[in-house]
């Protein structure tokens, strides 16, 4: 973990505590995930926002203009920190850990899966079934990859285990066999 990632950490934190403690998460959530796409969608406001040579108060005074009405209190109030302590830059990384601290507090794995195919209503309703047995987890999201070249089988991601069950790795572990022998 860099050191962004771990300040990041402690910026998601604060929200997450400051969200349920004044109950507002859903709109915590909604405002960064705006706040996210205007910096993405807009190179000139993301070019603004990480510029050094503007002084912070010019700065703030801006932002507050453009996002009146628009952001409520704990986001101007992170956008605000952000800026006097030069740190504009993790945005992004505080929306990735806030939606991870999410995550957790409400029992949800991420789990991407890797298949040959298209997966079909009844074997994707299966591998949720069985992870969330598997993991203790209250929902599995999963997040759907199709890469032909793994022949068949699956590749099960979760955090940063990885599950390889595919035909691929099953042919270059028997290669591997065949050719040392």
């Amino acid at each position: 973990m860099n050191v962004s990632q771990a300040v990041a950490r402690v910026y998601a934190r604060a929200l997450v505590d400051l969200g349920e403690a004044e109950n507002c998460l859903p709109r915590i959530v909604d405002d960064l995930l705006l706040a996210q796409a205007v910096s993405d969608q807009h190179p000139e406001f993301r070019e603004f926002f990480l510029s050094p040579r503007i002084e912070p108060a010019a700065k703030k005074r801006a932002l507050d203009a453009a996002i009146t009405g628009h952001f409520d209190r704990p986001v101007r109030g992170l956008l605000h920190v952000l800026i006097d302590k030069r740190r504009e830059g993790i945005l992004n990384n505080i929306v990735d850990e806030f939606g991870r601290y999410l995550d957790l507090r409400e029992g949800r794995t991420h789990v991407h899966v890797t298949s040959a195919r298209e997966l079909d209503d009844e074997l994707r309703q299966s591998i949720i079934d069985k992870l969330q047995t598997t993991l203790a987890s209250k929902e599995i999201k999963l997040h759907e990859h199709v890469e032909p070249s793994i022949i068949g089988g699956l590749i099960l991601k979760v955090g940063d285990r990885v599950l390889d069950g595919s035909i691929r790795r099953r042919l270059r572990g028997l290669a591997s066999t065949l050719a040392s022998d």
